[in-house]
């Protein structure tokens, strides 16, 4: 029997139940079928333009996750439309109270039981306290106090609905699920949720977080701003996970009033992208997230002092040397740069030879801006020179070209000349011409990056260097910390980053 040959009833049962991934191609299938699913077609478009990208901020109620749940109780086929979701409600007040009253379906109790129904009727719920999980959501949504604005749980029982979901932002709180006594009970659940997706044993058509692809920032840089990196682990083991952004994450064991990170699963992570803006982590820190995602090509990071001193002195040598242990052989992008930084440069960086498959590098000069870890030398709170050695100074950072793989065709060098020396800027390019003739031949893109000056420009001409002056004419200069290109495409990407100057 053909297509055509079936009762149109059952064509229409079909079309009401193929979904958004599956109409499109039924429908195109011939002419006949087309036709007879104009209304479809025109309700699947509706639902696309007004689901594909959701957040909780239609309401004049700040993270009103709830309302979310309550269009899905009203017509459950929404959860299938979502695909980009953002719980991190950054409005303003002003913003807020123009939205207008908020729905009041709360006050009707036929809406909230369909809510109710909804979860009790999803899959994940099955083995779930229903009556329990429906009074921690209750009890979060009628909260007032500002610690308890973003909700929790009704952020997990979300995500329990959405298969199609590829691109997520998790509400500013959601650090809490490691570190806040009540919340903790969260953990299992997203775990467990994590665990239900990437279980291949049963077919099914679909599965909460099957698609889940990118995970954004849920925080904004700042001094004072400390999240757990642990907060987002088990959704780094989901099957379908590729992209990780993140920004004030800590993954430090030893420093006090550190953060650490551990790897609590038996399975790896198939991330191939991380972006790390205004972080705080050691070499430590970092190998226990790298040990376990060895798929990763492209890594970024900017350096942040956080709050109370935590990682006052910093080792990019370390953390350079941990990249190379785990990734060496597979990295083609990497940044490394320094928001902020309180004390000093215990090893600096000295090569990236270890990397042969590396295509572009950003970097700051100030990395660079300690002794090497094989001169066994230190600066910072245990500065160590040696016996018999000489102290190490910024003439002896060794020169760029020396220091890049054969690969190598793209250079950003982010500089605040003269600081911290005039020299250290001198010391990395003074071979760059011979090194780009002989051994560099694919660098085509080599560029100086200054801050609001051109004072550098004499050394960058002597050295057939690009110079990029960043801000300085500028009405409205940004803030030093987003001068490296890729802090900027990131913010634009993804946002997170306060781009107003600092005072």
């Amino acid at each position: 029997m053909g297509l055509l040959d079936l009762p149109p009833e059952i064509i229409d049962y079909i079309l009401d139940f193929a979904g958004p991934a599956g109409l499109e191609g039924f429908v195109l299938s011939c002419k006949a079928v087309y036709e007879r699913a104009k209304t479809q077609i025109q309700d699947h478009n509706s639902l696309r333009r007004r689901w594909r990208h959701t957040n909780n901020q239609s309401t004049s109620r700040r993270g009103d996750t709830l309302s979310v749940l309550y269009e899905i109780s009203r017509n459950p086929i929404i959860s299938e439309y979502i695909e980009t979701l953002s719980l991190w409600d950054r409005r303003s007040d002003e913003d807020i109270n123009s939205q207008g009253v908020t729905d009041n379906f709360r006050d009707d109790e036929q809406s909230m039981q369909e809510i109710k129904s909804l979860l009790r009727n999803a899959e994940f719920f099955q083995n779930a306290d229903l009556e329990e999980w429906w009074f921690e959501i209750m009890e979060e949504d009628q909260a007032t106090d500002i610690e308890r604005v973003d909700k929790l749980y009704a952020t997990v029982a979300l995500l329990a609905l959405l298969p199609n979901l590829k691109t997520l932002q998790l509400p500013d709180r959601w650090h809490e699920v490691r570190s806040d006594e009540a919340a903790e009970a969260l953990v299992p659940s997203v775990e467990s949720l994590v665990s239900m997706s990437n279980d291949n044993t049963h077919k099914r058509r679909w599965q909460a977080l099957q698609s889940l692809e990118t995970i954004m920032p849920f925080t904004e840089e700042g001094y004072d701003v400390r999240v757990g990196l642990q907060c987002l682990q088990p959704f780094m083991v989901l099957n379908s996970i590729r992209n990780l952004y993140a920004v004030s994450c800590v993954a430090i064991d030893n420093d006090w009033g550190g953060i650490p990170f551990h790897w609590r699963y038996a399975s790896k992570s198939p991330l191939t992208r991380i972006e790390f803006a205004s972080c705080c982590m050691d070499a430590h820190g970092l190998d226990a997230l790298l040990a376990n995602t060895p798929a990763v090509t492209i890594f970024k990071y900017s350096h942040q002092t956080k709050w109370d001193g935590l990682e006052v002195d910093w080792n990019p040598g370390e953390f350079l040397q941990t990249l190379a242990d785990r990734l060496g052989k597979q990295l083609i992008d990497l940044a490394i740069t320094v928001d902020e930084i309180h004390g000093d440069i215990i090893n600096g960086l000295s090569s990236f030879h270890s990397f042969p498959k590396l295509r572009k590098l950003e970097v700051d000069v100030i990395p660079f801006c300690g002794p090497p870890l094989e001169s066994g030398q230190r600066l910072g709170r245990d500065a160590f020179v040696p016996d018999g050695a000489e102290a190490w100074t910024h003439s002896d950072i060794p020169c760029l070209g020396d220091m890049l793989p054969d690969s190598i065709c793209e250079v950003h060098l982010n500089t605040d000349f003269p600081l911290p020396s005039e020299q250290s800027l001198k010391s990395l390019v003074k071979n760059i011409i011979d090194r780009r003739k002989d051994k560099l031949r694919h660098l085509e893109c080599c560029i100086i990056r200054q801050y609001q000056s051109d004072t550098a420009q004499d050394i960058a001409d002597r050295h057939e260097i690009i110079l990029e002056v960043f801000d300085m004419d500028a009405m409205d200069p940004r803030a030093r910390a987003m001068m490296p290109l890729w802090k900027r495409e990131f913010d634009q990407k993804v946002g997170g980053i306060v781009t107003a100057m600092s005072t």
